[in-house]
């Protein structure tokens, strides 16, 4: 889950006493992902920019680039979040060496102007490529998390996207959000609490695979009493207008009163015709096992019986790698560890781009006090992948 919105939720998770005898799924408990490599930090950024999270890989041609969000040293601004891009060069693998990246200077989305719904942050990209059946044309798009900039103590956290336009050779934004909030269980405080989705385009029977199914997926968060956590599935037939929206109600298994579905700040991958479903799981009883999860689903909404039954750790946040393990004080808490994994193939391995969030220094209360935190963006393999659901 965004940090910016670990505060509101782990305000309620304190309250809450753990139940894992609700849990029936099967937990496995070594560590899928191996060789942790920081790949972006602070001192790759461009003059004037801190913090590089939420990483987005995308192979265009033959040369793979990187989306992520980093903040503004603005502060007349209040800090806004962008999202910059690195690209590695022509015919380098993913598992090149993080030198072989290289960011780039200017901001590919940035934040609208004043008094729009995203004039504070633009965040957690994810890029899909599919059949917009409304325009009749292939599309490509990167779908984002904006907020406007907080009143009264209120953030209203919608999704949009911005489409490549080949003529301008520019990301252009669409210009307002496509999902917000509308149920109890996806509202807090009267506003939209929606975000870190993730997007897929399924194939239809049309030339070339149009006439297929948009599929998005995010996390909604509520007080316990509207449910809490949730993980919800929507579809499209072009990607703008949404519907069949369904609250996943599979466990996980760290459950409570608050946390029951997940996992969340997730990333989908479709293989083979199962959905795999990485992202960070909340364990507050015991923060040894807290930190990103793995499970699969032979369907999008989890919908069969067997879906969402094993859980493989990918890597846990207290594994004392200093980049994302800072203590279980700030783990308890999440303003710092683990968050936002993308899962990319090449050359039949599996790899597993993340962001891990670290204190730089001592503060009196780490929960409170986030002047000394800083974001960079890591990389490991997944081992044994096809093991998992098997």
């Amino acid at each position: 889950m965004n940090r910016h919105r670990n505060l509101a939720v782990l305000a309620l998770l304190a309250t809450l006493t753990w139940n894992h005898s609700q849990a029936s799924a099967e937990v496995f408990e070594k560590e899928l992902a191996v060789d942790e490599t920081l790949m972006i930090s602070n001192k790759d950024l461009p003059k004037g920019w801190v913090v590089a999270s939420d990483p987005e890989l995308v192979k265009f041609g033959n040369r793979w680039w990187m989306f992520f969000n980093s903040i503004q040293l603005d502060f007349e601004k209040g800090l806004p979040i962008h999202v910059l891009a690195a690209n590695l060069p022509p015919g380098e693998p993913l598992s090149a060496a993080p030198s072989k990246w290289t960011v780039q200077p200017h901001p590919v989305i940035s934040p609208g102007p004043k008094g729009s719904w995203d004039d504070r942050t633009i965040e957690t990209t994810k890029y899909v490529f599919g059949y917009d059946a409304t325009a009749k044309k292939f599309v490509g798009r990167l779908y984002y998390v904006g907020w406007p900039t907080q009143k009264n103590g209120q953030k209203h956290y919608q999704i949009s996207f911005a489409q490549w336009d080949d003529k301008q050779k520019r990301w252009v934004k669409h210009g307002k959000p496509v999902a917000t909030g509308t149920e109890p269980w996806e509202r807090m405080n009267n506003s939209s609490f929606i975000g870190d989705q993730s997007v897929y385009y399924e194939a239809g029977s049309g030339r070339g695979g149009a006439d297929g199914v948009w599929h998005m997926w995010y996390q909604a968060v509520s007080k316990p009493k509207d449910g809490g956590a949730s993980l919800v599935h929507l579809t499209s037939q072009d990607g703008i207008t949404w519907g069949n929206k369904k609250r996943l109600t599979h466990k996980v298994p760290f459950t409570n009163q608050f946390v029951k579905t997940g996992p969340f700040s997730i990333d989908v991958l479709v293989k083979n015709g199962r959905y795999y479903f990485a992202g960070f799981l909340y364990n507050q009883q015991d923060l040894s096992k807290q930190g990103l999860w793995i499970t699969e689903s032979s369907t999008p909404d989890g919908s069969k019986t067997g879906d969402f039954t094993e859980w493989h750790p990918l890597i846990f946040e207290n594994n004392g790698v200093k980049w994302h393990d800072s203590g279980l004080m700030s783990s308890k808490c999440h303003v710092t560890g683990l968050f936002a994994p993308t899962l990319r193939e090449e050359n039949g391995k599996v790899w597993m781009f993340y962001h891990g969030y670290y204190r730089t220094g001592e503060v009196k209360d780490p929960c409170k006090d986030k002047s000394k935190n800083s974001g960079v963006i890591g990389r490991a393999l997944v081992k044994d992948f096809s093991k998992i659901g098997r």
